[in-house]
């Protein structure tokens, strides 16, 4: 078997329930879903790759039946046409922080290069922490951030279009301005960690 060269690792997101009751990962979010994919398929052809779909159930704790946003997110894999065997989940961190407290101990085991899919406007808060932490300091050597937006927008052109309309989304805007604040309040140091 070949040594792993490279970690990819899909950053849990928001998710919505369905009028069927089943959850998904939730729109603009999804976007994480395409680029993991996309990026896994192109680069296992030629290289030693493994994938992991990260993130607990977070807000979501509270609300009976609700699986943990990696699950839902390896389902939405599965639906795009990889084998469950080649997602590994790994679904008890439930905030930003803790995914990078955790990646700082998969690097000490044999994940080589890892590299981290998210939102584009999600990257600029997880550079400020790997970046501010010292407990994070070992990811900046290893660690690459990558727009799941650009990915996807790579291997499907048509969605340029799409991803313009989404940002444009009151709830989006509100998303983006709570992750600006959550920057200034890591600077200021009045972060509240979870």
């Amino acid at each position: 078997m070949k040594q792993t060269k490279y970690t990819i690792v899909i950053f849990g997101g928001l998710m919505r329930r369905k009028p069927d009751g089943t959850w998904k990962i939730w729109d603009f979010n999804y976007l994480r879903v395409l680029a993991g994919y996309h990026l896994y398929r192109n680069m296992k052809k030629n290289k030693a790759v493994k994938l992991i779909v990260s993130g607990g159930r977070g807000i979501y704790k509270k609300i009976p039946g609700v699986p943990a946003v990696a699950t839902v997110m390896k389902r939405e894999l599965i639906k795009l046409g990889l084998p469950a065997k080649e997602i590994i989940e790994e679904n008890r961190t439930s905030s930003t922080y803790q995914e990078l407290i955790w990646l700082t101990k998969l690097l000490g085991k044999n994940s080589g290069k890892i590299i981290v899919i998210s939102d584009c406007h999600h990257l600029p808060r997880i550079k400020v922490m790997i970046g501010l932490l010292p407990e994070l300091k070992k990811l900046k050597k290893n660690l690459t951030l990558v727009s799941a937006e650009k990915i996807s927008v790579r291997y499907d052109k048509g969605l340029k279009k799409k991803i313009k309309e989404m940002a444009q989304n009151p709830q989006i805007r509100k998303i983006i301005t709570l992750e600006r604040e959550g920057i200034k309040a890591l600077k200021s140091g009045q972060y509240k960690f979870r």
